[in-house]
């Protein structure tokens, strides 16, 4: 399914670039940025936008910020995830050439809810509990390439994709211990959940895809 998406997403990458020119125009501009995917985030629905300032035609710096409804008290978290908070920050440096960009990005995400009915492995012994808080945070950064282009007068639609690494660092509260310490209790097979079960650090590839939409906040020249 993800190698669907991205071969789809290189194929509009290539077909744009057949008719469409990378220099924007945008010199001395500002975009307000949306991520219209966020919505459809797994774990919970986030709320994120951003802004790109233009120095040059060739260079632009962007800042996004994502947050939940939990940060503001409201009910959010999906699956065994209850009282589900969550904020995530980007920075990206970007650099346009004729036809695309590719930009150097840095990320932060922070994460604390209520996990029920689940296990972790501290010094690799399997606790299973009924109730824990868990604190995940992750640092990353990397490098990706995409496109920009007008599809409208004042609206800029961004499609990129790109490759970086990520560490993730989690910690485990328990609160309420399960009275059967037994697997066959609990869920399994769920590939999100194993971020969650066991405690420190940890290095992974971070792959990203995605669409955003940019107004245009001033008057071309």
């Amino acid at each position: 399914m993800m190698l669907r998406i991205i071969l789809t997403f290189f194929l509009l990458l290539s077909s744009y670039s057949l008719f469409a020119q990378q220099d924007l125009g945008l010199e001395k501009q500002l975009l307000v940025k949306v991520s219209p995917l966020s919505f459809f985030e797994p774990e919970t629905i986030i709320i994120q936008g951003g802004l790109e300032y233009f120095f040059s035609n060739e260079v632009s710096i962007q800042s996004e910020l994502g947050v939940n409804g939990g940060l503001f008290g409201m009910k959010a978290g999906r699956g065994k995830n209850e009282d589900f908070r969550i904020w995530r920050s980007k920075s990206e440096l970007k650099f346009y050439s004729k036809k695309y960009y590719w930009a150097i990005d840095f990320f932060v995400v922070n994460k604390d809810f209520i996990r029920i009915d689940d296990h972790y492995m501290p010094f690799k012994r399997e606790i299973h509990y009924n109730r824990a808080r868990i604190e995940f945070q992750v640092f990353g950064g990397g490098l990706k390439f995409g496109k920009q282009l007008f599809i409208s007068k004042n609206l800029v639609m961004d499609m990129y994709g790109g490759l970086g690494i990520r560490c993730r660092y989690r910690d485990v509260e328990v609160l309420e211990l399960a009275e059967f310490q037994n697997r066959e209790f609990f869920e399994i097979g769920n590939p999100f959940a194993e971020r969650y079960r066991f405690t420190g650090w940890d290095t992974v590839p971070h792959l990203t895809i995605g669409i955003k939409v940019g107004i245009l906040t001033g008057d071309l020249d």
